[in-house]
């Protein structure tokens, strides 16, 4: 039903201006279209942005998409000009021109290149998992409930390959899915004896008790303008990145799920100067963006102002930010790095322990989309290893941790890959449960220098040997999550909620 009010005609949701007259001579300004805001997915073209658009055409042109191809964009307005559809688009939440509608995706799905399933009658792949993206006509972001699938799931107890169609509109896609040949791919024996654990420690259990600074109500979360030291029995941390609130619009703005980047961190991976953190709009949401920041070319204060730099800062530090597709990313801590690929395991985090395989995501730093998907599972024999937390050490291999709460220790497995077969080998466990509260782990993570891992609980860090010695607590005492834990060349990267902060320090 059509509701007219005054000079705009209300359509599904959709306002448009009318014939509506501006200035001392009344002359007509062309009709726009306002929206609700909506995600748009960049295609690969370069297109100039104007300040300006008319029903003539846009006028007033001042840059160009190239530094917002990786970037989140959004858009709340539209014309239709003699020169085509134009859009008005937000980059990062800040709203910066005019760009034709050629610039996005137009009716394109975007899918993994592969999915190799390791073979388990016990789990289902998941076909809109391999989804990064899909878009309609105007190159608007669409929810992936609503893609059509030649198959749903994919039962990964019988070896073989399907091949999975995807349609949405004009939109086609296919991905093959391979379940592999080897029955007993994942099986191993979980035969370390536990080295002596840590003194169990007493923590809170739930989310921060403090925050940063400002990031509060009572400093309107500001940004933070000064930098902090932690220490704790001989590591040093300090500020290396403050991150955004949002690196879109803002809570209630945003539109929809896909279009909102912010504001809860999850696990984070370092990787030279490339920092990339898993980000989600709830605690509760299995599906997120990984944020991609090159900490060469971007000042760990000025990231917090994303809306109030200046043009030429805010164009460089756009091209320095790359946001993911809305995908599937588990709970995001389970994330590693390489020169070329992040990586990340799509679990489920209220899974206690599970026969289900997991899904490893491979994605490209290039374009922050995902490559491949494989999935791997971790068996002592018949009893599941379903991980909650790992890390990566290269393109070939990652590091898992598990929790054998029946019998009070920690597992530490390698599992290598080889083509698609990922291998698992238990290298070591840690007797205890580090901490007295059942609190979740909340970072874990592989110092390739100095064969050791780390393992993070709310502002604790632990500090363990491959074999699973204990070697040092470090209590920070700063009453915030850690939701992080990175290692690269002799550095350890923590990553702090409330603001998203990264720090870093020396390992030994």
């Amino acid at each position: 039903m059509k509701k007219r009010f005054k000079n705009t005609l209300l359509v599904a949701g959709t306002i448009a201006a009318v014939g509506l007259f501006v200035g001392s001579n009344n002359s007509y300004i062309s009709a726009k279209s306002y929206h609700k805001a909506v995600t748009k997915i960049a295609g690969n073209g370069n297109y100039a942005v104007y300040r300006h658009a008319s029903k003539k055409g846009p006028s007033g042109k001042f840059t160009s998409t190239k530094y917002f191809k990786h970037a989140q964009i959004q858009s709340k307005k539209s014309i239709n000009t003699k020169k085509g559809k134009f859009w008005k688009i937000i980059v990062d939440g800040r709203t910066v021109g005019w760009v034709n509608q050629n610039f996005f995706a137009r009716n394109k799905i975007s899918v993994a290149n592969k999915v190799s399933l390791v073979q388990n009658n016990k789990y289902s792949f998941n076909t809109k998992d391999a989804i990064n993206y899909v878009t309609d006509s105007a190159g608007t972001a669409v929810d992936a409930s609503k893609v059509n699938v030649s198959k749903s799931k994919i039962n990964s107890g019988t070896p073989g390959k399907t091949t999975v169609n995807y349609s949405y509109g004009k939109a086609k896609a296919s991905v093959a899915v391979t379940v592999r040949s080897d029955k007993n791919e994942g099986i191993a024996r979980a035969n370390k004896t536990p080295k002596k654990g840590p003194k169990e420690v007493t923590t809170w259990k739930g989310s921060s008790k403090s925050s940063s600074r400002n990031w509060n109500a009572a400093h309107h979360y500001t940004p933070e303008t000064r930098s902090n030291t932690f220490r704790a029995n001989g590591l040093t941390l300090k500020t290396k990145l403050f991150q955004p609130r949002f690196v879109s619009l803002d809570y209630h703005k945003a539109g929809d799920k896909m279009g909102q980047v912010g504001v809860i961190p999850e696990g984070i991976t370092v990787h030279g100067s490339n920092f990339t953190v898993a980000v989600f709009n709830s605690s509760k949401a299995q599906n997120g963006h990984l944020v991609s920041y090159d900490l060469k070319h971007i000042n760990k204060f000025k990231a917090q102002n994303l809306l109030t730099l200046n043009w030429s800062t805010f164009k460089k530090y756009a091209s320095h930010i790359k946001v993911s597709p809305y995908v599937k990313l588990g709970h995001g801590q389970a994330i590693g790095s390489s020169s070329k690929y992040v990586y990340v395991i799509a679990n489920n985090n209220t899974s206690s322990n599970s026969d289900a395989s997991e899904e490893i995501l491979q994605i490209r730093k290039s374009d922050m989309k995902i490559n491949q998907i494989w999935t791997f599972r971790i068996s002592n024999y018949g009893n599941p290893r379903y991980i909650h937390n790992a890390t990566f050490a290269g393109d070939n291999t990652m590091y898992c941790l598990f929790h054998n709460g029946g019998h009070g220790y920690y597992e530490y497995w390698k599992v290598t890959r080889r083509g698609d077969t990922w291998t698992p080998v238990e290298v070591g466990a840690t007797k205890g449960n580090f901490v007295s509260n059942h609190s979740p782990v909340q970072g874990f993570t592989y110092d390739q220098k100095h064969s050791q891992f780390y393992v993070g609980f709310n502002d604790y860090i632990f500090k363990v040997d491959k074999d699973g010695t204990f070697k040092k607590t470090h209590h920070l005492n700063v009453r915030r999550e850690i939701e992080g834990l990175s290692s690269y060349g002799n550095k350890l990267y923590v990553e702090f909620a409330q603001r998203g902060e990264l720090t870093a320090g020396n390992t030994n």
